[in-house]
């Protein structure tokens, strides 16, 4: 086949992949196990033409963040995804209904969260469960504002890094903050320091290290940063790649159903049929 050929039958195949992926079969789990989510976004190229002129001409290139969840029945090797172009609700609707069709996830379940500090993250986790999860912030995204902070009266700051990851680790983040405000009494104008005391303080009970890592659970969200990149990044994002909205958001949904488990079951029954038409 020509290549113009297998590019129409890939963005059909594509265009199924979101329906496939919410019908896909549930997997068979205690809803009294702990579950962990996990967000993140990531920035993919695309490119639209503006106006009737000549494309190579009136192209525009630019940048948009596709988002992504993984989830995990802690203990087990399997993840679930879902990806995202459209909003933050979205994703997080779509992390919803992987939970509660796929993970066995119900009302009475803990819902286990880690990231890195961005609001929506927290938020999406807060409106798609209520207040039945705990979520913790990455500590190596801590650990970043804490080099911001230590060079206000450090040279060594690696070590002074160490000390104050340290003592989060151990869940003494009030001792932390009570150093930092001391601190800046000292430095005043320090916007580093200012800036970590304010991150710190705008995410009370995210910092609870101790008591997240007893329970077995992960302090770090390089799950999904590895996730952007074998999931999203090593097919949409590479040089000379620039994509239509509509093909890359496609093209995401159908990498997630095939990390999903879903890639057979795509070529089952109504969806096998339906895609054989629309490419014919």
């Amino acid at each position: 086949m020509s290549p113009t050929t297998l590019r129409r039958i890939t963005i059909v195949i594509a265009k199924l992949a979101r329906q496939v992926n919410q019908l896909l079969p549930p997997t068979l789990q205690n809803h009294q196990e702990k579950t962990l989510v996990e967000f993140d976004g990531g920035m993919v190229p695309l490119v639209k033409a503006e106006g009737q002129l000549d494309r190579r001409k009136a192209r525009k290139c630019l940048w948009a963040e596709l988002r992504v969840g993984s989830t995990q029945k802690v203990g087990s090797i399997d993840w679930k995804y879902v990806s995202s172009f459209s909003s933050v609700d979205d994703v997080g609707d779509q992390m919803r209904m992987l939970l509660e069709r796929q993970m066995g996830w119900t009302q009475e379940s803990t819902l286990y969260g880690i990231g890195d500090g961005a609001k929506w993250i927290f938020e999406q986790m807060e409106r798609i469960v209520g207040s039945n999860f705990v979520y913790t912030v990455d500590l190596f995204h801590l650990c970043d504002y804490f080099s911001g902070a230590v060079a206000a009266w450090a040279t060594a700051t690696g070590e002074e890094v160490g000390r104050l990851k340290m003592l989060a680790k151990e869940g003494k983040i009030e001792n932390v903050v009570e150093e930092l405000r001391e601190r800046a009494h000292l430095y005043p104008d320090h916007e580093g320091l200012a800036s970590c005391i304010k991150y710190i303080d705008n995410r009370p009970g995210q910092f609870g290290y101790n008591s997240i890592a007893k329970m077995g659970l992960p302090i770090g969200s390089g799950k999904i940063e590895s996730t952007n990149k074998h999931l999203i990044q090593k097919r949409l994002k590479f040089p000379g790649a620039w994509w239509k909205r509509e093909n890359a958001e496609n093209m995401a949904e159908l990498r997630v159903l095939r990390a999903n488990g879903g890639w057979e079951y795509l070529w089952q029954g109504d969806f096998s049929s339906s895609a054989k038409k629309r490419v014919a």
